[in-house]
């Protein structure tokens, strides 16, 4: 197996961006992935027989928590295929094997947001869910703790979860010696990188001009993102149930530029100013490739969603609260599945 790590300071923190919720409980079960018309139909079995497991090696407590899963499922019999996240490096983007064939009823992410990142990237436009085993930090997207995973996915092994699908986006970039695609599940950022000054970029919004930001990068996050590094930057809290998408400054020099939320419908179009320094595009905090004056960069809504799976009792409201530590009176303690 690959050693690695978790990829992007970034990559870490999403929050789950729900179109809708499907059942898994029975073996006649469907779980349609249709945010647009190109998305495929995954039948729910009757139980899991087959996974992959995601893990990251270098996350606190991994071999620990990696021996007691394997030997549970052993125990069930559950088919399974191991690998290890890719570290950060230089291309990483290019570099991620394409694993969508795999043959797999689930995907098992085993560390924090990053890994499940990670793995949606490898599986993007599959029809498998993946479940997160949070043994990171905040977890934003995994749906089962370390101590819980007995428990817990002795449940989900006999189709007791729910999927949640999550709107993801294509990247488009023009002008240069070749055109470069990129895809995400958090955000695309333009951002100024080692360039120590300002950055000029002009966005529109479909045919509609938008603004011209002076700022150090602008990034366009799903709501999946948008607790990532969009609300770091002053970005909104988006809803699951919303299908938009947030346009972010960061740093911007003129202080009434703030995120604006758009209909994910529709395009957005930017560009460096002709009197702006060098950028880089980055997808899940991922270098995608460096900027200047002659490219055209549009990002849209993604025609495939990704099929994340959670378990039935999680309220998305509880997880902002748990992880952002909401305490209204200074004493309730929230907890998934609180009413």
């Amino acid at each position: 197996m690959k050693s690695g790590v978790s990829f992007g300071p970034y990559a870490a923190r999403g929050l789950l961006i729900l179109i809708e919720s499907v059942s898994r409980k029975t073996a006649s079960a469907k779980v349609p992935l249709v945010n647009s018309p190109t998305d495929r139909h995954h039948s729910a079995p009757a139980k899991i027989s087959r996974v992959v497991v995601f893990i990251n090696r270098t996350k606190a407590d991994s071999q620990r928590i990696a021996v007691a899963l394997k030997e549970f499922l052993d125990r069930k019999k559950i088919r399974q295929e191991w690998i290890e996240t890719l570290p950060p490096q230089k291309n990483l983007f290019g570099k991620m094997e394409d694993l969508r064939e795999s043959e797999a009823d689930m995907v098992i992410a085993v560390g924090g947001d990053g890994t499940l990142l990670q793995a949606a990237h490898r599986f993007r436009g599959s029809p498998v869910p993946i479940l997160g085993v949070n043994i990171g930090y905040l977890g934003f997207i995994t749906s089962i703790r370390s101590g819980e995973i007995r428990r817990e996915l002795s449940r989900v092994l006999k189709g007791d979860f729910v999927v949640s699908r999550r709107a993801a986006l294509e990247v488009h970039i023009s002008g240069g010696k070749k055109i470069v695609r990129g895809w995400a599940l958090n955000d695309a950022l333009i951002t100024r990188g080692s360039n120590p000054h300002m950055i000029g970029i002009k966005a529109s919004i479909g045919k509609r001009r938008l603004t011209k930001y002076r700022c150090d990068g602008l990034i366009i996050a799903t709501p999946t993102g948008s607790t990532a590094y969009s609300l770091a930057a002053g970005g909104p809290i988006i809803s699951p149930e919303c299908n938009v998408l947030t346009v972010t400054p960061i740093c911007p020099q003129a202080l009434t530029n703030r995120s604006v939320v758009i209909d994910s419908t529709e395009p957005i179009e930017m560009r460096l100013d002709a009197t702006s320094g060098p950028a880089e595009l980055q997808v899940d905090g991922m270098k995608l490739v460096k900027l200047n004056g002659s490219h055209t960069i549009t990002v849209k809504m993604s025609g495939t969603s990704v099929p994340i799976a959670f378990l039935p009792e999680i309220n998305y409201y509880d997880v902002l609260a748990e992880k952002l530590k909401w305490r209204g009176d200074g004493l309730s303690k929230p907890k998934y599945g609180h009413t």
